[in-house]
């Protein structure tokens, strides 16, 4: 099976189109044509365009079929020059009728006299390739297109401005400069001079590693805003997990009912507190059963418990504090546990289990007592972690390994620098240390990395 990569590299000389716009009835509906041709065909579908386009104009007629020399619809073509569009090639956006009926014939206009449909993802790749954007940019058009509350967008768009980005070239810059100097110290050995006093190459590398480490803090922050604060619902059968799931969301989401060991698998659905979006999780109730779906909904439960950022424990304020219920929460992180008196409205009971320090609310899902209290809880440990969103350089997984491992070749150098090793080893980790901020910027890849990358775009990104 072809490569995605391979097949966008071999084809991009072709010129090509698709829906830019979200697909099905619309107000408007946006269709993109780039490439080389992409004027001359233009033209020929859209006769009142000038002999003579100018660039970030619009222009307004009717899209015509040179075969019947009907009009198809009445439409506005935006045109870009060569590298001053979105691909960096020569582009046009027309706007038509949001009809599906009308994108299509548009399209097959386009096509018949000489594009062809785009790849996933094959207009932003352009863009990549043609040097409008790094590969940090390209995945930022994803992670905008794909955020869901305005804060992980408007970190996203920080992305594609280039915060991220502008990190990696500073690295890239400072480790090829101590790099730089290191070896003309190698090349002008035999003549006893020293470009670079090692003293300031070492306290240059220790504040790069100081650079690493704090963009590697910012993973977790990043991955909060992108994906949401995960917090998971514990507790034995009946406690109400799956009330309090319906209540925070807003949407009877899971089955509720008295009868014991309802849940019995994850129940996931996300909100927003404050702008921050909150995964929040059901789950089976944890008791000792014979019920193989239920043990295996308790299984992934506990699965659950070691990604979560946050775990509710609930227990039933009107029944007290049982024996496994105790020993459930000693085997729970103190760190990132609260305690949930549930069902507050009910005559309590009392609750003579000992939580220590472990801090807890006391709610009622049916009345709402507590709601507030426990939202502000969990709004203070989301701060905790992103102190201010500003500030987060957003860091995702591929980000995050390349730069553990430039991390590990930099800490390497350092430590051959302090240990007064050989310069030739120093470089050697440094030119390792630097391919992985080339890799993180796509100025150095491998087929296999495009193609997870591009390849989880739609069509006509």
């Amino acid at each position: 099976m072809r490569r995605l990569m391979t097949g966008l590299l071999n084809r991009d000389k072709d010129t090509i189109c698709a829906l830019a716009s979200a697909p099905g009835r619309a107000g408007i509906s946006v269709v993109r044509l780039s490439g080389p041709q992409a004027q001359v065909i233009a033209k020929k579908l859209c006769p009142f365009l000038p002999e003579s386009l100018e660039s970030h104009h619009i222009y307004y007629g009717h899209l015509r079929d040179p075969k019947s020399n009907h009009n198809v619809d009445e439409i506005l073509a935006a045109y870009f020059s060569a590298g001053r569009g979105f691909t960096g090639e020569e582009c046009f956006e027309f706007s038509l009728h949001g009809n599906p009926n009308l994108v299509d014939q548009c399209l097959e206009l386009l096509v018949e006299h000489g594009a062809r449909m785009a790849e996933r993802g094959e207009f932003t790749f352009r863009a990549f390739h043609h040097g409008r954007i790094d590969l940090v940019q390209a995945e930022s058009v994803l992670d905008l297109i794909q955020s869901e509350s305005r804060k992980s967008a408007s970190l996203s768009l920080r992305q594609l401005q280039g915060n991220l980005s502008s990190e990696m070239f500073q690295l890239k810059s400072e480790i090829t400069s101590i790099l730089a100097h290191l070896e003309a110290n190698i090349d002008f050995a035999a003549e006893d001079i020293q470009v670079a006093e090692m003293d300031v190459l070492r306290d240059q590398t220790q504040a790069l590693v100081s650079q690493i480490e704090k963009l590697l803090s910012n993973h977790r922050a990043g991955r909060i805003l992108r994906s949401g604060f995960k917090v998971i619902l514990l507790g034995s059968p009946n406690v109400g997990k799956s009330s309090l799931l319906n209540v925070l969301l807003g949407e009877e989401k899971a089955i509720v009912t008295p009868i014991e060991g309802t849940t019995r698998d994850l129940i996931e659905g996300q909100f927003l507190l404050e702008g921050y979006p909150v995964d929040l999780m059901d789950t089976a109730g944890l008791r000792e059963s014979l019920d193989e779906i239920e043990k295996i909904g308790q299984k992934r439960a506990r699965e659950k418990m070691e990604s979560a950022d946050l775990i509710l424990m609930l227990i039933d304020g009107s029944k007290g504090v049982f024996p496994e219920e105790q020993a459930l929460f000693e085997s729970l992180p103190r760190d990132k546990t609260l305690v949930l008196v549930h069902k507050s409205d009910l005559k309590p009971a009392k609750i003579s289990g000992d939580f220590g320090s472990v801090p807890s609310v006391r709610l009622s899902s049916k009345t709402g007592e507590g709601l507030d209290d426990l939202k502000g809880m969990i709004l203070k440990r989301i701060l905790q972690e992103v102190p201010s969103e500003d500030s987060v350089v957003s860091v995702n997984a591929r980000h995050y390994n390349h730069l553990k491992r430039a991390q590990k070749f930099l800490g390497d150098s350092l430590t051959l620098m302090v240990n007064e090793e050989s310069p030739d080893l120093i470089a050697l980790e440094l030119h390792q240390c630097l391919r992985q901020i080339y890799e993180i910027l796509g100025e150095v890849y491998d087929d296999q990395v495009m193609d997870q990358v591009f390849s989880q775009f739609c069509i006509g990104k």
